[in-house]
């Protein structure tokens, strides 16, 4: 964790944009420095970071450029995979914190995911399909947050009344994220 502070530190004083960077920033977001106190938790400020850093790199774009080689296939496929760490750590911080995700839930590389774990022969076995499978479990949990909390009326927008949430769950199955 100390090369990733370091790593995030200088970038941000020297304004660097590589994956590296947005990696150490997620990283920091899920491992950081224990606090005494609610308020004093950065973790929220560095996902925003990865976020922002990974927007400004065009990470939220899917490559549709053609692999010149076996390394600069790799670069491709962690620049996809440091985008959807990033988005389901938006996901999974917005649910434990009960705060709003930061990334639309339209995003075009996250919602073509579900195959893009075997896409290539350099995917990382055994990891990235478990990458895109977190990744269908947020946006499904992403779309029941938006079907609960739609209530234009009330103001946090939650469906008080004559909610039946069991329908709700039944409405949402895994083929609809797949397009099927």
């Amino acid at each position: 964790m100390y090369l990733a502070r370091q790593e995030a530190g200088a970038a941000f004083l020297t304004c660097q944009k590589r994956v590296e960077v947005v990696q150490a920033y997620y990283l920091l977001s899920l491992y950081p420095i224990p606090s005494r106190r609610w308020e004093d938790d950065r973790s929220w400020i560095y996902l925003g970071q990865a976020i922002r850093m990974a927007m400004d790199m065009n990470l939220h774009h899917p490559n549709t450029a053609k692999p010149r080689d076996e390394l600069h296939a790799r670069e491709m496929l962690n620049r996809t995979r440091a985008w959807l760490n990033v988005y389901n750590l938006d996901r999974s911080f917005g649910s434990q914190y009960g705060k709003m995700a930061i990334i639309s839930n339209a995003d075009y590389v996250a919602n073509h995911s579900h195959t893009w774990w075997n896409a290539s022969e350099y995917n990382m076995e055994n990891f990235d399909i478990h990458l895109c499978a977190y990744n269908a479990e947020l946006r499904l949990l992403s779309d029941f947050r938006m079907k609960v909390y739609s209530n234009r009326e009330h103001p946090t927008g939650l469906n008080k009344a004559g909610t039946n949430y069991v329908t709700i769950c039944l409405s949402l199955t895994p083929s609809h994220l797949s397009g099927n």
